[in-house]
């Protein structure tokens, strides 16, 4: 139940991130905006760590970090870098595309699902297979009048965006649970959110865009849903099957369409309830 109560947690804070990027990257570089933001998680989360070694300020909430050799931190920092692309087709899809479209595609995240049978061994049931259905027209319902373009090229586009997002962030969030294990939850999220600033860097070195006056208010409320949600998730690894993970994540795909709607002030459909109850039922199933 704690591990359920705590994806929960992690789900509201990243379904307002989902849905507060449009927002935020609206007239600027998405690029300076994520690398703003990973300066502050990372300086956060290097605050988290210096203290919780000197003063085992955390330990009592998160244990005590575990001892790791430098083969499992090569394969963190792998595993780290492999998911910072994910942001960054995520972002960048947002910026040409509505909140609606690229979330509901990626938050399907068959690669997830498929690394956790084919990786961690866990089974494909008939319950796997009916929540994973129970999704699939729960999305359609919920989106399915954002999936209309003037242009077929357009869609195509928008829907590679959405693909490689759920290919590079759900392999990787679900393998993450072995360099949790590994590092602790406060050195690996460092780790993450270090390795996505770095990333982000090289891509604005290379691209040398003119650097721009991004307000401060934006890249602070992302970076809080950052250093909230990622903290409650990976101490979820330690509680809850990845199965469960994967199904309990969906309700940050609901949480996103209410806060895209209050943000955005769109109503929401009797058929886009429908698709809610199918999400829910689908978490039902799992858990």
């Amino acid at each position: 139940m704690l591990g359920l109560i705590v994806l929960f947690f992690s789900s509201a804070a990243f379904g307002f991130s989902n849905a507060y990027w449009k927002k935020a990257i609206h007239g600027h570089s998405f690029l300076q905006v994520i690398f703003l933001r990973g300066l502050i998680t990372t300086s956060f989360f290097a605050i988290c760590v210096w203290l919780d070694l000197k003063f085992h300020l955390f330990h009592t909430w998160l244990g005590v970090p575990p001892v790791f050799t430098l083969s499992q931190l090569l394969i963190s920092i792998c595993l780290c870098f492999f998911s910072a692309f994910g942001l960054y087709f995520f972002v960048r899809s947002l910026q040409s595309h509505a909140v609606s479209l690229v979330a509901p595609i990626s938050s399907i995240n068959l690669f997830g699902l498929l690394t956790t049978v084919l990786v961690l061994g866990e089974s494909w049931g008939i319950n796997l297979s009916m929540a994973f259905l129970c999704v699939c027209v729960g999305v359609y319902l919920l989106f399915r009048t954002e999936f209309q373009f003037d242009k077929m090229a357009k869609f195509w586009k928008s829907v590679l965006g959405a693909i490689l997002t759920s290919f590079f962030w759900g392999v990787s969030y679900t393998l993450f649970k072995f360099p949790v294990a590994w590092l602790g939850v406060l050195p690996f999220t460092l780790l993450l959110e270090g390795s996505v600033t770095v990333l982000i860097g090289l891509f604005l070195l290379f691209q040398k865009q003119s650097w721009q006056v991004i307000p401060l208010r934006p890249i602070l409320i992302l970076a809080l849903c950052v250093i909230l949600g990622s903290t409650f998730l990976h101490i979820a690894y330690s509680y809850a099957s990845m199965t469960q993970i994967i199904f309990v994540s969906k309700s940050q795909l609901i949480l996103t369409l209410f806060f895209s709607r209050l943000l955005y002030r769109e109503k929401i459909s009797r058929v886009q309830w429908l698709g809610i109850l199918l999400l829910i039922f689908s978490i039902y199933i799992v858990t």
